[in-house]
């Protein structure tokens, strides 16, 4: 097979690493075919103009490379240093170029090729520009569907009741809204009979009117719209996004028209994950170590001893830059107080409430290695995160070995009290609510705490042998903390698991929401079944709500797989009170069997705790603005028409392609066709465009 050359400059970079060598060191990375025996291949990394000798070091980012052993006349070796990067140390070899073929699975993605090149030479580490070869891949269409005819009224999340009728009114101005008594929480109702009137049930209906009265111009092309009744609601009280600035940082200017998109889909809470392994990313006022250090990516020192030591800056991360000053990679940049304080006024104007995040007591290895930082300037370990005494060996799903936070010591809740102190402190000056401080809680690293002495110590004063108890003792004084200071909380599913039962009971008292992200691989009961047993629960089903997620299986496409892939027609089939017939197609578009997936699984009988629906974008794949949105739009619209209309007339449909179902498909993507792809042109979005 042929291959297809893809040429990508990572880093421009022109120093001359031999005396006399006016060639630049650069990378060719060329994609291996799959053996059908083994299902594994051989991809070639070739460093062009190689040093001589072997007293240097390639290194790199990639998507967790699987490394099998080094080939019959490598010439090199590749080691994983720690999280997605890692390490090629050269052999001998004859000539200017050195060429290392190593074993790996087969390429799924070509945003998951080894990234961020980095000669590390005679003291210096300088990044390199790279080429890479890929093979010939299948183009992958996008799901067929039949463009129908649309109306003014036709907008995402789709009005529920309009009665229209002869004429047209005119439209220059939003009125006064009225508002009136109602039983439902953000109704409002439009009546258009030559002049507007608006009614609504509060200050969130109100708003919302107003949306659908600019959609409703939008879509007229100008002032002129026909006459008609809307009546409309939304049928869940939690609409949310959750936008991670942490593996790759958005700005605050971006931010704030990320909250105008969000608001156009009358979203109303913003989660924003800012704190976990990769970085740190608002301002903490009393702890400057954790942005000026846990903000920034740069290459580590090496000790006297020859270990990397990350003394100023955390060591690089998923796009591989080592400049920490290079404010243009999504590697560095964080929000300070002001920023933060100025989107929560602008999300609050816009009826959007944000929901701060920083991942505990996992995820945390930014914190902690700030926090290190800070305790070696201040000449103290007052709000210290790690115990040097540890010694507990484990490694988490990202591949990291030092990032859940040690539980048991005094200075991790001073230092969460400081955190909560100065959020709270934030959300009062900006005049926003703050629903909930969202604490993680998720993918703790099995073998963690189990050789630290202070939790130890702790277990035998309480008579456990199960360290894994550690964690209810951790959401106990996190509940301390937060029942102090009147301030609920919230986290990912893991967070209400495996808790000692006064602990669980203790925790559901305190909870704002929980999301259910993992519901796949037997786990999908988990959303019902904690609703019955009274825990609000937010549906962050990784198999609609993931938008990270790839839109196909198309290799070009940008985006994780590891849950499967979602498309436009993934995220609309999400059934908020039916999460078992929830995928109809599988992740090559083949229709499923969906009728009998609910039997013997447990039914939802507290729809009343299932509170909310929410997108996630995780940034792993993501490198700048334009990334954030084409993996957004138009994808999550179908998440956005669900939390608001939970209950569509297909629902209880038992066949995958329902006519019923088809029907409203067809018009939902016209819906997004038409109108939506139309105004992120008008906003001047990147937005995927449909392959045909």
């Amino acid at each position: 097979m042929k291959p297809i050359l893809f040429k990508t400059i990572c880093m421009l970079s022109a120093l001359l690493f031999s005396a006399g060598c006016a060639d630049k060191v650069s990378i060719v990375w060329t994609e291996g075919e799959t053996d059908p025996d083994t299902r594994e291949v051989v991809h070639t990394l070739t460093v062009k103009n190689a040093p001589e000798g072997t007293d240097w070091n390639i290194w790199f980012t990639s998507n967790h490379i699987y490394i099998g052993d080094d080939l019959e006349g490598a010439e090199g070796s590749i080691s994983l240093h720690h999280g997605c990067w890692y390490k090629m140390t050269p052999k001998e070899r004859e000539g200017k170029d050195l060429v290392l073929k190593y074993t790996d699975r087969p390429l799924q993605r070509h945003c998951w090729a080894p990234e961020g090149f980095v000669l590390e030479h005679d003291g210096k580490a300088v990044a390199l520009d790279a080429e890479y070869v890929f093979l010939p891949s299948e183009r992958i269409q996008d799901f067929a569907y039949n463009q129908v005819e649309t109306h003014v009224w036709d907008m995402i999340p789709s009005l529920k009741n309009v009665a229209v009728s002869e004429g047209t009114t005119r439209l220059e101005t939003v009125p006064a809204v009225q508002i009136v008594p109602a039983d439902k929480a953000g109704w409002y109702r439009i009546t258009l009979d030559g002049t507007c009137k608006v009614e609504a049930a509060d200050e969130d209906g109100a708003w919302y009117a107003k949306v659908t009265l600019d959609n409703l111009k939008r879509n007229a092309g100008g002032n002129e719209i026909p006459n008609m009744v809307i009546e409309d609601w939304p049928d869940m009280g939690y609409r949310g996004f959750m936008l991670d600035i942490s593996r790759n940082f958005t700005t605050r200017d971006n931010i704030l028209r990320f909250i105008d998109l969000l608001a156009h889909y009358k979203v109303n809470i913003f989660h924003l994950h800012f704190g976990d392994d990769e970085g740190w990313r608002v301002e903490i006022e009393k702890f400057p170590e954790l942005t000026a250090y846990g903000a920034h990516h740069a290459f580590p020192h090496r000790n006297e001893a020859g270990e990397y030591v990350e003394e100023e800056y955390l060591m690089p991360s998923y796009n591989g830059s080592i400049d920490p000053d290079d404010m243009s990679s999504s590697a560095n940049g964080y929000l300070t107080k002001e920023d933060y304080i100025e989107i929560l006024k602008y999300a609050w104007e816009r009826r959007i409430k944000v929901i701060p995040e920083f991942d505990t007591p996992g995820h945390s290895r930014a914190a902690i290695k700030a926090m290190d930082a800070y305790s070696e300037r201040v000449g103290s370990d007052e709000f210290r995160l790690s115990d040097p005494e540890d010694r507990s060996e484990y490694c988490s799903v990202q591949y990291y070995k030092d990032n859940a936070l040690n539980v048991a010591m005094p200075s991790t809740y001073r230092f969460i009290e400081v955190v909560f102190d100065e959020l709270i402190a934030y959300h009062k000056e900006a005049g926003a609510p703050l629903p909930a401080i969202h604490v993680g809680g998720d993918e703790v690293a099995k073998g963690a705490w189990t050789a630290s002495p202070a939790c130890l110590k702790i277990m035998e004063e309480r008579g456990w042998d199960n360290v894994e108890l550690m964690k209810s003792y951790y959401i106990e004084k996190v509940l301390d903390i937060a029942e102090a200071r009147g301030v609920k909380i919230a986290g990912w599913q893991e967070v209400v698991m495996d808790l000692e039962d006064h602990v669980y009971e203790r925790l559901k008292k305190n909870l704002y929401s929980v999301n259910f992200w993992h519901t796949g691989h037997g786990q999908e009961e988990y959303p019902y079944q904690y609703a019955n047993d009274g825990v609000p629960t937010v549906l962050s089903n990784m198999t609609n709500t993931y938008v990270d997620f790839a839109y196909t299986p198309d290799k070009t496409e940008r985006g994780l797989s590891w849950g499967g892939f979602v498309d436009e027609r993934r995220s609309f089939s999400l059934l908020p009170y039916d999460i078992y017939r929830s995928v109809r197609w599988d992740d090559h578009g083949r229709i499923r069997d969906i009728s009998t997936l609910p039997d013997g699984k447990t039914p939802l009988k507290a729809r009343e705790n299932v509170i909310g629906v929410q997108a996630q974008l995780w940034t792993e794949t993501v490198r700048c603005f334009d990334h954030v949105t084409s993996y957004v739009f138009p994808k999550v619209c179908g998440v956005f028409e669900r939390a608001w209309n939970a209950s569509p007339s297909w629902e209880g449909t038992t066949q995958a392609d329902d006519p019923a179902f088809l029907q409203e498909l067809d018009r939902y993507y016209s819906t997004v066709v038409s109108h939506e792809i139309p105004y992120y042109d008008e906003m001047q979005i990147a937005y995927r465009q449909r392959k045909k």
